[in-house]
């Protein structure tokens, strides 16, 4: 390895020894010669890290790096600090890039000299190949930006930008500007904090018009997806982005769709709850009553009314209303068929 690396691809590692190979065989088969991959094992279980091990023998331009477990963004800062490429990519080990697709990626971001690049992405659901993203035709600021990057997309969006692996960013950008993740044990979704800080220091930003990522619908059991500190993690990342909307004197619409991503977090959470196998229905109640009393979750709740969709407005309303019998009613309705 030597200076001349042009882009580090970043890999954070744990638990995913049925998807990782699958990765790694992209990421190896690309159309560049001078780039590194960086697999950052996060103190994995299972054989990931033997796994990453035994790529790096094979390939040269792998390296390993083990470490306790952190989580995903501050494996990803380890990763960082560990980069020596001009850019840097984010790749989840249970994705997958387009082979042979970073040769003409790195022409066109080096060509318009771009901080930060966004390319498009296609969803696998392990049945169909889903194309989506339909970037903007016009220029738009990095400060306009912001807002896409900081929530999920609302059903008028046509893209997407709030991932970290949606783009490639320039490295001495992320550096001088202290671009860092936070970690996932205090904010849910690290990613949209990362985006909407970096926008906000108002880089050269290009689209590329090519679908590069394949992001994985890889069949995470709902069973054991249930989190209790979900919730507050997601009033954390409420307020978090709010420092940021307010900092930059952001538009109602910011608001709007931290608010939306907020109650829409809410929902997942009590979604986790009713498909728990470890509870029974008593339980579930009373786990779904403990985020309807939430001081923290009430609070946010009520400092705005509107949502992107009815589903989202009836779940806001139920919870404000402490219905936690009519909350697991409707998720029993709703997935009856699946249980």
């Amino acid at each position: 390895m030597d200076s001349d690396i042009l882009i580090s691809i970043i890999v954070p590692v744990y638990n995913v020894e049925k998807y990782l190979e699958r990765c790694i065989k992209t990421l190896v088969t690309q159309d560049i010669n001078n780039y590194e991959i960086l697999l950052v094992d996060d103190g994995s279980k299972d054989n990931s890290a033997k796994l990453c091990d035994m790529y790096s023998d094979k390939y040269q331009n792998i390296r390993v790096f083990h470490k306790k477990n952190e989580g995903l963004g501050l494996t990803r800062n380890y990763g960082m600090e560990k980069a020596i490429g001009k850019y840097i990519i984010f790749v989840d080990s249970d994705d997958y890039i387009k082979q042979n697709s970073l040769g003409d990626l790195c022409s066109y971001i080096v060509k318009n000299n771009y901080d930060v690049c966004f390319y498009k992405k296609c969803v696998d659901n392990e049945r169909i190949i889903q194309i989506e993203d339909m970037f903007p035709k016009e220029k738009i600021s990095a400060k306009d930006l912001i807002i896409y990057c900081i929530a999920e997309p609302l059903k008028k969006d046509t893209f997407e930008i709030g991932a970290a692996w949606k783009a490639i960013y320039k490295k001495e950008f992320l550096e001088n500007n202290s671009l860092k993740f936070e970690s996932e044990r205090i904010v849910l979704s690290e990613d949209y904090v990362f985006s909407g800080e970096l926008c906000s220091k108002n880089p050269r930003v290009g689209f590329y018009d090519e679908y590069i990522y394949y992001y994985c619908y890889n069949g995470a059991s709902l069973t054991n997806s249930f989190k209790a500190d979900r919730p507050i993690k997601a009033v954390n990342l409420f307020n978090r982005l709010m420092k940021i909307v307010r900092r930059e004197q952001l538009s109602e619409e910011a608001v709007f769709r931290i608010y939306n991503t907020f109650v829409q977090n809410i929902l997942i959470s009590i979604k986790h709850i009713y498909f728990n196998v470890n509870f029974d229905k008593k339980e579930k109640i009373q786990e779904i009553n403990k985020i309807c009393n939430s001081k923290l979750v009430n609070l946010t709740l009520k400092n705005y009314k509107k949502t992107d969709n009815v589903s989202l407005s009836i779940i806001r309303f139920f919870v404000l209303t402490k219905q936690s019998n009519l909350l697991y009613l409707i998720y029993y309705c709703k997935y009856k068929a699946r249980r």
